[in-house]
């Protein structure tokens, strides 16, 4: 992604914060970016497009770099906490909040939106899953289908780290507590999962 295309997805994820998604539209993007819209639309045919550049920018999260792979010398529980808090940080970051709360907003007026929000929450493209899958083949994990376990695990990740932010407004998680959900739902997840 080159300097320009970084430029025009951040002034685009303030002006759809700002405005919403019904009210921006690619002249005040190309605007906040400092773009031409000819300049733009080079790059990105619609808002649409736009906002989904927005998502897999985030997607490429350097926090989910972290996320170990699997390792059949390792300790299973001590990578799965790795592995948990990786997730849990991607989710914690402002901008995901952010963006997640937008598409809720316009959700009801644009249903085609709830695919971007799933989009940005997925970790099956990711290194989580692949981890799964790793540990499944490795035989360290029940014999299962790996998209119900990390289903089963994401829904134990968001419960803390996505939905009670955005329907409760909680707060960012600080360390300690990303460490101490990460210990308690490796226990949680491994004691169905864990051979």
């Amino acid at each position: 992604m080159s300097k320009k295309q970084l430029d025009i997805i951040l002034a685009a994820t303030s002006e759809f914060e700002m405005r919403g998604f019904s009210g921006t539209s690619m002249e005040k993007i190309a605007a906040a970016a400092g773009v031409s819209k000819r300049t733009l639309y080079k790059y990105y045919g619609s808002k649409e497009v736009v906002f989904s550049a927005i998502i897999k920018h985030l997607q490429q999260s350097t926090s989910l770099e972290q996320c170990p792979q699997y390792l059949s010398e390792k300790p299973l529980r001590e990578q799965l906490v790795e592995v948990i808090h990786a997730m849990l940080m991607h989710l914690n970051e402002e901008e995901h909040i952010r963006l997640a709360r937008i598409v809720i907003s316009e959700v009801v007026r644009k249903p085609e939106l709830s695919d971007i929000l799933s989009d940005t929450v997925d970790f099956t493209s990711n290194a989580p899953f692949q981890w799964i899958c790793s540990a499944i083949n490795d035989g360290s994990l029940r014999q299962v289908e790996p998209t119900k376990a990390l289903t089963h695990l994401t829904g134990l990740v968001k419960s803390i780290g996505l939905w009670s932010r955005l329907i409760f407004c909680a707060p960012a998680l600080n360390e300690e507590e990303m460490r101490t959900f990460s210990e308690e739902y490796a226990d949680f997840f491994l004691s169905y999962y864990q051979i």
